[in-house]
């Protein structure tokens, strides 16, 4: 499960969590006040096992929303924040940006992009109720020209000290714009490795032939809506799933399944969309579980009702595979920052890194063997690799031998790996 948010400087708490009593501060931030936008001071505290976001309005008053809803897993993820790098070559040249007024990107930037997300049309062929992005509510049709788009992605590849890579074509439905295919061929002519297309998947369906066409102009995910099995929590695509998972098997594309995962809605399937998933693995490659983003003139009552946190989402996957999936087999995303650090000081040049703030996601990886579900932290001792990997890349920036350090490193990860829990027929060193 993944979700992506760029760590900005005002994110960076000092000190420790775990050091931190019930009802205590944890960090201070910055935020909005929901009515007005104006941009005001926020803590982020302890209460009730939860941690919570707490900010007060000059004109408006105070607001308290639920930030995780497990005080235990934060304390968890936080170990893993990290503090990189940011663009050297910023787009927005101000010398005190103000977030997020200045944004695209500007110098309060921690990380650079490792998904960038170019918005090809507002339109859509749909009208979900929790949707906050699309033409009917904006009120005009946002329409990017093939020009623009061109341009928005040398903007991405002249990032400094590390290109974007990766690009999200996302709306509104992208299948919508009819010069789609040249869009994704944009993308690769300027050195896009990794395109990924969001869609609801209703033009995949219709159309045996698109899954086909945009797989040869270059896409390599098709990001797929699907909120639910059953027709009552998925709606918007439940007829036509079967269709577009068998074009995208003919294509030979892959597709990540993406729930909006939204509290009394569907979030009693998650267990069940995980299945599903398995069920169709030889196509499906993942499932990012997004929990709801609530936006706008929502009443707190609404936002009670229907708000769930990361933590929460990854207990409804523990509770729905009894127990086969933990919460302790997720980590956050920086977790995998000490790869990049040990690629880097072996090849002395900046890599890509995913310096993601670590309340923004957290993620694992999950084998099928004999009906079971066995994650990776079951037979990989995931601390211990990452934390072995960092102490190599220390050593190698100290001077020693890389290549001596690589080649101890290489006959060493296999200590990580227990043999006799890895599902048979795996073999991990080599993937």
């Amino acid at each position: 499960m993944f979700l992506t948010k760029t760590t900005l400087k005002s994110d960076v708490g000092e000190g420790s969590a775990s050091k931190v009593e019930d009802g205590k501060v944890l960090r201070r931030t910055l935020s909005f006040c929901p009515e007005c936008l104006r941009l005001i001071p926020a803590e982020v505290f302890v209460r009730d096992g939860k941690v919570w976001i707490g900010k007060t309005c000059p004109e408006h008053g105070e607001y308290v929303d639920i930030y995780w809803a497990s005080y235990e897993m934060y304390r968890r993820a936080e170990r893993f924040a990290v503090t990189w790098r940011g663009v050297s070559n910023p787009n927005v040249k101000k010398e005190n940006p103000s977030c997020p007024h200045d944004c695209g990107l500007c110098s309060l930037h921690l990380s650079h992009t490792a998904l960038a997300n170019i918005v090809v049309t507002n339109r859509c062929d749909l009208a979900c109720w929790y949707c906050f992005f699309f033409a009917e509510k904006a009120g005009y049709v946002y329409e990017p020209t093939l020009e623009q788009i061109r341009f928005m992605v040398r903007v991405l590849r002249s990032e400094k000290p590390v290109p974007c890579n990766a690009v999200q074509l996302t709306g509104g439905e992208p299948c919508l714009r009819e010069d789609l295919i040249d869009i994704i061929r944009i993308c690769k002519e300027e050195g896009i490795d990794h395109v990924q297309l969001n869609t609801d998947g209703i033009r995949l369906a219709l159309d045996p032939e698109l899954a086909l066409k945009v797989r040869r102009a270059g896409v390599n995910t098709i990001y797929l809506s699907f909120d639910g099995v059953t027709p009552k929590t998925n709606p918007k695509n439940h007829r036509e799933i079967p269709r577009i998972l068998e074009n995208c098997r003919r294509a030979g594309v892959g597709i990540v399944l993406v729930p909006t995962v939204i509290k009394s809605v569907n979030d009693h399937e998650v267990g069940a969309i995980l299945k599903f998933g398995f069920d169709n693995i030889d196509v499906v490659r993942g499932v990012n579980y997004q929990p709801v983003s609530l936006v706008g003139r929502i009443s707190k009552a609404e936002v009670e009702r229907f708000r769930i946190t990361i933590p929460e989402v990854i207990m409804r996957i523990e509770e729905q595979t009894n127990g086969e999936i933990s919460r302790d087999d997720f980590y956050p995303v920086p977790t995998v920052i000490p790869i990049t650090q040990f690629v880097e000081a072996f090849t002395g040049k900046p890599k890509y890194a995913l310096s993601t703030h670590f309340a923004c996601g957290m993620a694992t990886y999950v084998f099928k063997v004999d009906g079971k579900l066995i994650p990776i932290t079951r037979f990989v001792d995931v601390e211990g690799l990452l934390e072995y990997l960092r102490e190599k890349a220390e050593e190698i920036k100290a001077g020693k031998n890389k290549y001596l350090v690589l080649l101890k490193t290489m006959f060493k990860l296999r200590s990580f790996i227990d043999r006799e829990k890895q599902p048979k027929g795996l073999n991990l060193p080599r993937l």
